[in-house]
């Protein structure tokens, strides 16, 4: 092969050498996005300009025509690459998936493949001229093939960058506008030159002087990546920051006109039609009106809305910044905080529960010392009297029911912490058997009547159901539990008039189809006043929590009562009037036969998340 290497192989030299050496700079950077690609593309087209090296030096018109199928792996090639960095520089990944990519390279590929096949068809080069003597070049004469798949696709693919690019740049301060700028410039040199050549303008004949412009693309690239920090600072695109921020974006002009706008501030306003860029934000339809308003006021900054939106509210803080060097346009940020209120409520409202918490540990733990020390006492004290052999035996006789009833309200508090205990623990179990209402309710009343008349109360029970139909399925011990910590309470707050305890048979409210008997204790007492009524039947809980209350107890009556009720499988609540007294109500299914038994069974066994074999088992609550 003879070579005769000329000043025009020295310019493609150095082409080639500058495009690899900006290779080398972008691989040393190759983490950053589009680093890889413009590495792609400058080896592309150092390889297209070493090609030239040769074909600027070879003698023969083959030898020429060789070197110049091998320059076309590099030219043809090097557009597509160009559009391949700029889509990735600036963020469109969305377009560089494998089925776009393999889209983009269809064209370069067939083109390839006809320039290796061009003496077959012609569609590449259908000539060339005589080697100039003076310049050693020739110059080639093209086809169709060449015009469409060469020149025409790599002007499209040029187009594309610049066009893409200069949407960039209008959206970018610096730094990222002046790399903008930089990469426009060097997509436009090899365009002019090439545009310069076709039309055979070139200032020497046969010349193709694109890969020389080439070498002032590459230069201007290594000076960025070395003075401006090219490749070291990408910007994130629009679509990657601000469409995929969970606020809603947009900015207004002084007119309100829409300047910008994200799709996730479309869905907050409930806008529909998203091609609104250029239009007053009045006009856009949007179905939230208080929202929208809150947005065009230029008054306010930092607001909070709350919008309902299909029986939902939600909360939203709106933050406003004027756009320098913009006469009154304004960026908008509409940020969703109905999360974040929520959690706030529900962190205060978990604050405020241990502080009570807390404070209902101290009443209870002082309660309870006080509860336990004057039974204590008086047990101590009288069996100290009792010592003296000098009393009288009605004097004895009265120092040990003294002693006897302190004993058994020392009794009542043990009874009622273990049974609490139970409960909160899960081991209480339900005993089912057959139980006959109406001696439940007549035990109560046989057994609290002297003490009602004591204190000069009337004390009445009142049945609804007689012979069978009173028989039902519950836990007895239980029923008869809850029968007497309601009548003990009202004969405790009740200093006059009467006491009514009874049950009645009602149908249920539920979806089951089970009857219920409501019970009752109706009193004409102290009362509860209103807003104790939803905490009356929580643990610890009086009407009364200070330790000079007028009434004994620690508070956890009511609270195993209503533990009982729902173990039974009904409800409990009260209704009540500060001034004219209570009325305790609670519910258990009613049944009274075999089939019906087993029924009621099972409709506690449902409430209960619980299975049993048969009627008589115990159910672990």
């Amino acid at each position: 092969m003879n070579l005769i290497f000329t000043i025009y192989s020295v310019l493609f030299l150095a082409t080639a050498l500058v495009s690899f050496f900006v290779s080398f700079l972008a691989w040393q950077r190759r983490l950053v996005n589009g680093a890889k690609e413009l590495v792609l593309l400058m080896i592309a087209i150092g390889l297209g300009a070493f090609c030239l090296i040769f074909e600027t030096a070879s003698l023969s018109i083959t030898e020429k025509i060789l070197w110049s199928k091998l320059e076309f792996f590099g030219g043809i090639t090097a557009p597509v690459l160009y559009l391949i960095f700029v889509l990735r520089y600036t963020g469109k990944d969305k377009f560089l998936s494998p089925k776009y990519l393999f889209l983009l390279f269809i064209i370069p590929l067939i083109t390839l493949a006809l320039t290796i096949t061009n003496e077959k068809h012609s569609l590449i080069w259908v000539g060339f001229s005589a080697i100039s003597e003076e310049t050693n070049l020739m110059e080639y004469y093209h086809g169709l093939g060449f015009w469409l798949g060469y020149i025409v696709y790599s002007n499209l693919m040029l187009l594309f960058a610049a066009i893409n690019l200069i949407g960039f740049i209008l959206h970018q301060n610096k730094p990222f506008l002046t790399q903008g700028l930089i990469l426009l410039i060097g997509g436009l040199f090899p365009w002019i030159t090439s545009f310069i050549y076709l039309t055979g303008n070139s200032p020497v004949i046969g010349l193709d002087i694109t890969p020389v412009s080439i070498l002032l693309s590459g230069i201007i690239a290594a000076f960025a990546i070395l003075n401006i920090r090219f490749l070291d600072l990408v910007p994130v695109a629009r679509e990657t920051l601000v469409e995929t921020l969970p606020d809603g974006i947009l900015v207004l002009d002084g007119q309100n006109r829409i300047l910008d706008i994200n799709g996730v501030a479309l869905l907050f306003l409930g806008i529909q039609n998203k091609n609104i860029i250029g239009l007053p934000v009045q006009s856009t339809v949007a179905s939230e009106i208080q929202l929208l308003n809150a947005v065009i006021d230029r008054e306010t900054n930092d607001q909070t809305h709350e919008v309902r939106s299909r029986a939902e509210i939600r909360t939203f803080r709106i933050l406003k910044h004027f756009v320098k060097g913009q006469i009154e346009s304004r960026l908008v940020i509409i940020r969703d905080i109905t999360e974040q209120r929520k959690a706030e409520c529900e962190l205060i409202k978990a604050k405020e529960h241990a502080e009570e918490s807390d404070r209902l540990k101290s009443v209870f733990l002082a309660n309870m010392s006080h509860e336990i020390r004057t039974p204590m006492n008086g047990i101590l004290g009288f069996a100290d009297l009792l010592k003296d052999r000098e009393l009288s035996n009605e004097t004895s006789q009265e120092y040990l029911s003294i002693i006897e009833k302190s004993g058994m309200r020392l009794l009542n508090i043990i009874n009622e912490l273990i049974e609490i205990s139970k409960i909160e623990s899960g081991t209480m179990g339900i005993n089912m058997s057959e139980t006959n209402v109406n001696d439940q309710t007549q035990f109560v009343f046989n057994f609290f009547k002297p003490e009602a008349e004591r204190k000069g109360l009337f004390l009445t029970v009142k049945n609804s159901l007689s012979g069978s139909k009173a028989i039902i399925c519950t836990d007895c011990e239980k029923l008869y539990a809850i029968l007497t910590n309601l009548v003990k309470n009202a004969i405790k707050f009740t200093n006059a008039g009467t006491i009514e305890v009874g049950y009645k048979c009602i149908e249920s409210n539920s979806l089951s189809s089970t009857s219920e008997l409501l019970f009752f204790v109706k009193d004409t007492g102290i009362g509860i006043s209103p807003e104790l009524k939803e905490i009356i039947f929580e643990r610890f809980r009086q009407g009364s929590e200070s330790l000079n209350k007028r009434f004994e107890g620690i508070g956890l009556g009511l609270a195993i009562s209503k533990a009982y009720v729902e173990m039974l499988g009904g409800r409990i609540w009260i209704d009540t009037d500060s001034e004219v007294g209570s009325v305790f109500n609670f519910t258990i299914p009613y049944c009274n036969n075999g089939t019906n038994k087993q029924s009621n069974k099972g409709f506690i066994q449902d409430k209960l998340g619980v299975n049993a074999e048969n009627t008589n088992e115990t159910l672990i609550a």
